[in-house]
């Protein structure tokens, strides 16, 4: 999971706003935020135009704002949100719905990336009886976790943490005997070791080869997701198809599945390109 971006105190600021004043009272601290980052943050824009130039936007300020601004709203829409919210308070649109309820009844790995909001996740899935199973391994600021979490609580949410070695990698495997979803990002590397090629905006990229190895060796299925927000208080919710591999050796099951992944993820990332929300040259490899 992503490290929080901000800090409770602006983020409580712009709630209190929000319920005051309403949302759109709040959009606009957000865009007066959005925009002051952008400028004292200019430098990192140069490590943005390789995406840019990838998905046919133009590599300027402008569309450094706009990304940025992209960001902040998805951030505050994720710390307003609530499990109980209806679809009256939030319009939710789901497209190809059947395979999760699929995987529901088979429990499996559910692929999610830096692509929208997923962090919404665990609180649009309430209408499901499901366990749901995160995978981190990424610091998480207390202070805003508990600021996310002191009013809705969700029992149905389980972090499981690699920093516990072995026990992690029996937490998974427990979870997915027992028929429950493993959540997981695939798209940013971190051990050179533990990677998998792709072709992502035509160009050769690396995943997270971890999800991948474990669908392989527990012979589970894959499920990709992506939330993007549509509108205030607009999201659409788009899953894959259900992936599997037909494919002999375990190197070349791995390639598969990720490959597949990729081609559902580039095609919301085209569709959505300011939502996506890794500010760094993806392309450059681990370690360079």
């Amino acid at each position: 999971m992503s490290q929080y971006r901000g800090s409770p105190l602006g983020i409580k600021l712009i709630i209190a706003l929000y319920n005051l004043f309403g949302y759109k009272a709040a959009k606009t601290l957000i865009y007066s935020v959005a925009l002051f980052y952008a400028v004292v943050s200019h430098h990192k824009r140069q490590e943005l135009n390789s995406y840019y130039k990838a998905v046919g936007l133009t590599p300027s300020f402008t569309s450094y704002f706009k990304h940025i601004y992209a960001f902040s709203l998805t951030i505050f829409d994720r710390f307003i949100a609530k499990e109980e919210m209806s679809d009256t308070a939030l319009k939710v649109e789901r497209v190809n719905l059947e395979a999760f309820e699929t995987l529901q009844q088979t429990g499996g790995m559910l692929l999610f990336s830096h692509h929208g909001n997923w962090a919404q996740s665990f609180k649009i899935f309430h209408s499901y009886e499901i366990k749901l199973n995160i995978i981190g391994d990424e610091a998480i600021d207390e202070n805003l976790q508990k600021l996310e979490t002191a009013v809705d609580g969700n029992k149905r949410v389980n972090i499981i943490s690699l920093k516990n070695g072995m026990q992690a990698m029996l937490d998974i495997a427990r979870a997915l005997q027992n028929n429950e979803i493993v959540i997981i990002m695939v798209d940013r590397v971190k051990e050179p070791n533990k990677t998998v090629k792709v072709d992502f905006l035509n160009r050769e990229t690396l995943f997270h080869s971890g999800g991948f190895e474990i669908a392989n060796m527990r012979k589970a299925p894959v499920l990709g997701c992506d939330i993007v927000r549509t509108g205030d208080q607009q999201i659409k919710i788009e899953f894959s198809e259900i992936i599997t591999s037909s494919k002999d050796n375990k190197a070349e099951i791995i390639q598969d599945l990720a490959q597949q992944y990729a081609r559902f993820l580039e095609k919301v990332v085209r569709k959505y390109p300011l939502q996506w929300f890794n500010f760094f040259d993806f392309w450059k490899k681990p370690g360079l």
